[in-house]
Parts: C-alpha cells; sequence; structure tokens
C-alpha cells in the first residue's frame, strides 16, 4: 500500500457516514469478588463470569475484556438518545445479574488505586504494553486500573450548522475538557506538584504516556485531514504476522488463567495464531508507508494502526469522546444525555458553538492535562461546566426524552455540578481504601 493509498483511506473511513442522530455508548467497570472486594477477581472468576455471558444480551450489546480484567458493555448504536438509554440500561442490568450469579460485582470508577496486574494477556495488549514501557511507568495502570464511559455520536455531513461535521468536531473537541471536568471520578490524591488532588487521574495517566498518540488535535480546518495527518504521524505500536505461535503470557498469567475473550473468532485482534511484534523504536506510520518497516503495510495494519489511537475524540466513522470517566451505578447514562444534546439538539448545538466562539476555547494539550488536574477547583472552568449543562437540559426537553433520563441528568446537575463538584469529589475519602462497592463490607 502507498502512501497515498493510506491517506486517502484514513480520510475516507475517519467521518464516514454522513448523518446524525444515532447515539451509542460503550461502559467499562472494574470486577471485584463479593466475598472478598479488596481482592482483584484472577483468570478464574473471570473465566466463569465469562461462562454466563454465551447467551447475547436482549439489545445485542457485545462483551469485552480489558487488559486488567474491567468487563466492557459496548451497546449496539441507536437511532436515538432514549432508544440508546433504555437498550443499554436493559442489557447493563443483566450483565449485573450474571456478575452477581459469579459472585462478583461491577464497579463504576474511572481509577483502581491498587497495584496494576496484567489478567488479560491477548496479543493486542502484550504489543500495547510493551509500547508503553517505552514512555515511562505508567503503562500498567493505564491499561490494567482505568475505566470509562466511551460516549459514540455520529460524526455529521458535509454541510453548515449543527449537522456539520466541522461544528461537531468543534463541539466535541473545544468543550471536551469540560465535559472531562464535569464526569472526572477518578481522584488521586497528593498531586506531584503539591497542588492537591488530581480530579481524573485516568486522563492525567493517559496524557502521561506517549504524548503525540493521546492528542489533543488542532482544530480549523477539515476535520478528515486533520485526521488523517495526525494517523499518519503517529508511531507504530507493533507489526502483527499471522500464522505463528502466541508469546508466552506476561507475569505469570498463564498461572491465574486468563479470562477468555467473549469477542474471539470476530476480532482480528484475537487470533491465537497472531503475533505482535515491537515495532521499531520511533516508527511513524508514514515512515512504514514510506520503505522502513519490516515489510509492506497492508490494509489491516493501517486499521490496527488507527485502533491504537487514543485521543480525547478518535474518529473512527463516527466521533468516539473517550475523556468521560466510568461512573457510579446508573450514571453513565447522565454523560450520553449531555453529549446527544450538545450535539443532536439544534438549538443547544447552535448555543454550544456560540459558547466555543465566545470564550475562544481551542484547548491545548496542557489546558487538557490542566483540567484534568483541577477540574472544577479551576473558576473559569467550572463556569463553563454549569454553562454547557444549562445548555444540555433544555435541550434534553426538546429532544423529547422521558421525565426518568431527563430526571436523571438534573438530578446529577443538582448533586454535583451545582454545586461546583464532580463525582472526584464524593470519592476522594474512600481512594485510599482499596474500592469496595456499595453495600458490601471489605475484609
Amino acid at each position: 500500500m502507498s502512501e497515498s493509498e493510506a491517506a486517502q483511506l484514513i480520510f475516507d473511513h475517519s467521518m464516514s457516514r454522513n448523518r446524525v442522530g444515532r447515539v451509542g455508548v460503550e461502559l467499562e467497570w472494574f470486577v471485584l469478588p463479593l466475598a472478598d472486594p479488596a481482592r482483584r477477581a484472577d483468570g478464574r472468576e473471570l473465566a466463569c463470569f465469562t461462562s454466563l455471558l454465551r447467551e447475547p444480551l436482549p439489545h445485542g450489546s457485545r462483551i469485552s475484556w480489558e487488559p486488567g480484567g474491567q468487563v466492557e458493555l459496548s451497546g449496539a448504536p441507536q437511532d436515538s438518545l432514549a432508544r440508546c438509554v433504555d437498550a443499554v440500561a436493559a442489557d447493563v442490568a443483566v450483565l449485573r445479574s450474571r456478575a452477581l450469579a459469579a459472585g462478583l460485582h461491577l464497579l463504576g470508577a474511572g481509577l483502581d488505586g491498587r497495584a496494576p496486574r496484567f489478567t488479560v494477556p491477548l496479543p493486542r495488549y502484550q504489543a500495547l504494553r510493551r509500547y508503553y514501557a517505552r514512555h515511562g511507568q505508567s503503562g500498567d495502570t493505564l491499561l490494567c486500573n482505568t475505566a470509562s464511559v466511551q460516549v459514540n455520536v455520529e460524526a455529521g455531513d458535509g454541510s453548515d450548522g449543527w449537522r456539520g461535521r466541522y461544528r461537531r468536531w468543534l463541539i466535541t473537541n473545544a468543550l471536551g475538557p469540560v465535559l472531562m471536568a464535569m464526569f472526572a471520578n477518578s481522584p488521586v490524591p497528593g498531586a506531584p506538584d503539591g497542588q492537591g488532588t488530581v480530579l481524573s487521574g485516568r486522563q492525567s495517566l493517559r496524557f502521561g504516556t506517549d504524548p503525540f498518540r493521546t492528542g489533543p488535535l488542532p482544530l480549523g480546518g477539515d476535520p478528515r485531514g486533520t485526521w488523517t495527518r495526525f494517523a499518519l504521524d503517529a508511531k507504530v505500536v507493533a507489526v502483527r504476522r499471522c500464522g505463528q505461535a502466541p508469546p508466552a503470557p506476561p507475569d505469570g498469567a498463564a498461572r491465574t488463567g486468563a479470562a477468555p475473550d467473549p469477542t474471539a473468532g470476530t476480532d482480528p485482534d484475537a487470533d491465537p495464531g497472531a503475533v505482535w511484534e515491537p515495532a521499531p523504536s520511533g516508527l511513524s506510520l508514514r515512515q512504514w508507508l514510506r520503505g522502513a518497516g519490516p515489510r509492506a503495510v497492508r490494509s489491516a495494519d493501517v486499521f490496527l494502526h488507527l485502533k491504537s489511537l487514543v485521543p480525547p475524540v478518535r474518529a473512527c466513522g463516527h466521533l468516539e469522546l473517550r475523556m468521560i470517566d466510568a461512573q457510579d451505578g446508573d450514571d453513565w447514562i447522565v454523560p450520553v444525555a449531555v453529549v446527544a444534546a450538545l450535539l443532536d439538539d439544534e438549538g443547544t448545538s447552535d448555543a454550544a458553538a456560540s459558547l466555543v466562539r465566545a470564550h475562544r476555547l481551542h484547548p491545548t494539550r496542557q489546558y487538557w492535562i490542566d483540567a484534568a488536574r483541577r477540574g472544577l477547583g479551576d473558576p473559569e472552568l467550572a463556569a463553563l461546566v454549569r454553562t454547557v449543562m444549562d445548555l444540555a437540559l433544555p435541550g434534553l426537553r426538546r429532544l423529547g426524552v422521558s421525565p426518568g433520563l431527563y430526571g436523571a441528568v438534573a438530578r446529577f446537575a443538582e448533586h454535583h455540578t451545582a454545586r461546583g463538584r464532580a463525582p472526584a469529589h464524593a470519592r476522594r475519602a474512600a481512594f485510599l481504601r482499596p474500592p469496595v462497592p456499595e453495600g458490601v463490607t471489605g475484609s
């Protein structure tokens, strides 16, 4: 594959659907044994849980595993916010009941304060682990000890205004730090600079790895071109070779038993005959396409490379918002609703775009880092958070959501946003202890 062919592939794939309205969400949780919530669930327990997940969930959500044994539910995209929330909530209820049947509890939080342990040694995860080791000591914690809510929305079309891809890219990126601060739920006390608790420790960890791969991307111009340049210049994690025996799992994972991946057989990353060899240090996709890599680039390599990119907003046909920490209980509904209101209600979108222009919001990397640290402790950011919530609530009414969905957002706004608080503020006191699920007493 030539560089121009790869660039066209990335450009065409980045925002490919030319529509608005559909909403999806991916939810991650830490999995804790009910009998001993201070202990990590091991591979045997996760395998038992997996055996209970063989029957599909009622609304088609898919289940997969993160490297540290976090479970992820990926909801099927729905034609509206209301349908998305209803479908995913029903699947979450079934997932929780099956976890209980396996003696496990699903905990919603952005960061696990315990020592990381690699539990699910899929080849792609091992490759990421080796890659992150080149960028400091945070890789294992990032992979094994973090959980998020990823909101998926359509990228829009070529028109101007609220349906257009430029508007939707602008709002999600410019207001991304606002959303990160609003839903920060991964506090880390005792910041190295002495400025107190970091409120989104999860996102701070991500920014502390590969600076380029984690973004954010610049605003202005055609976002598809911006994304294409970003992808071409990002470093390659690994070169995948098929038909070879997989490498030995790291750190005794074979002894504890790795949780089988329910998506095995459908995801090329989970191919048991594939080996991910480390890419030459510093090799970008562009350099590989120009002949610097170990072999010619194939289209599958490009797609696997795109999957490894983790800026706050990822363009993958639709837009995937990755800056939001996992939330307590059913509060995952709130960020999904706020994002949908900002993008899919015309009046809210217009007001959000005006807010971005009025405040000249073009967040730099340092702005994101500061927002992850201080969150609502920054008066200017706290004011923006309140304004965005004030825009979203009437937008939800115009979208015709149910009283229950609207009430969930309004309660969050009253309990957290209006008081200048994020979920992290309530979690601070408990953070130094292992996370204990509500209603469960630790040993």
